[in-house]
């Protein structure tokens, strides 16, 4: 029971992992903070949420100004005037060769993948040093360890976000502060679904034949390794994981392997 009585704030919580974390976590007896764009759909997984379970919904999107977020996390602090846990859960992806892909879409991917989370765990550092043993989950991607076609914009987001959390942790900037980065391979989501194409539209359907694990899966590994006080897992398929091994010792063969020439 990590969580009993913890103030657990998640971003995208209104649906795939987000949602999956939060049902789960759930189970634990937390507070929970939950947000995304979505109202309607935040206000959903809330009605399936044990009614004992305290539970606030604050809207917002990642994309917005470092102004705005910083206002959303002191709006999220005073809700119950503390934070325990930051689980960094919404993103977006890309289906775009680079040349397609315009500046616009880049900045759009980088401003919800990279920056939103920066901007919010800088805003909230003052109240993660208020507890005694403060949280930070980032949900990463293995395409965070190593680049795959189409992917340009979404990887390079990716590679920041664990380059960030990485040197945050080193600094020591909370001496108990624990940040769990978490690599998942494919998770079968609406993540592809919603991915956006070169001049920012959304792909519209998911990608054909990749499978994946179920959310559930995912947010049992996801949970057990916070748990655990893992500073970085890498979650999925055997093949994903073994994707990372073979990138870090063999990246010749994995050139090989990935390479759409």
């Amino acid at each position: 029971m990590r969580f009993e009585n913890k103030v657990c704030w998640i971003t995208g919580a209104s649906s795939g992992i987000g949602k999956a974390v939060t049902l789960l976590l759930s189970q634990q007896n937390p507070k929970l903070i939950l947000s995304a764009r979505n109202q309607d759909k935040l206000e959903e997984v809330k009605r399936n949420i044990d009614p004992k379970v305290e539970v606030s919904i604050l809207p917002l999107d990642l994309a917005d100004d470092k102004e705005i977020l910083h206002q959303k996390a002191k709006e999220a602090y005073a809700i119950y005037e503390k934070i325990d846990c930051i689980f960094h859960i919404g993103g977006i992806s890309q289906r775009a060769g680079f040349e397609e892909t315009s500046y616009d879409t880049f900045e759009q991917i980088f401003k919800v993948n990279f920056w939103g989370p920066l901007y919010l765990t800088k805003a909230s550092l003052p109240y993660l040093r208020k507890v005694s043993n403060p949280i930070i989950v980032s949900i990463n991607s293995v395409q965070g360890k190593f680049g795959v076609p189409e992917r340009t914009a979404y990887s390079s987001s990716k590679h920041a976000l664990l380059g960030f959390f990485d040197s945050l942790r080193a600094e020591n900037v909370i001496p108990n502060l624990q940040i769990t980065n978490i690599l998942p391979g494919y998770v079968k989501t609406d993540l592809a679904k919603n991915a956006l194409l070169g001049d920012g539209s959304t792909q519209g359907h998911l990608d054909e034949g990749k499978g994946g694990i179920t959310v559930e899966k995912a947010a049992q590994d996801i949970v057990k390794a916070v748990t655990n006080g893992k500073s970085e897992v890498v979650i999925g398929r055997p093949r994903e994981k073994m994707a990372v091994l073979i990138k870090r010792f063999l990246p010749k063969v994995f050139e090989k392997l990935v390479s759409s020439s």
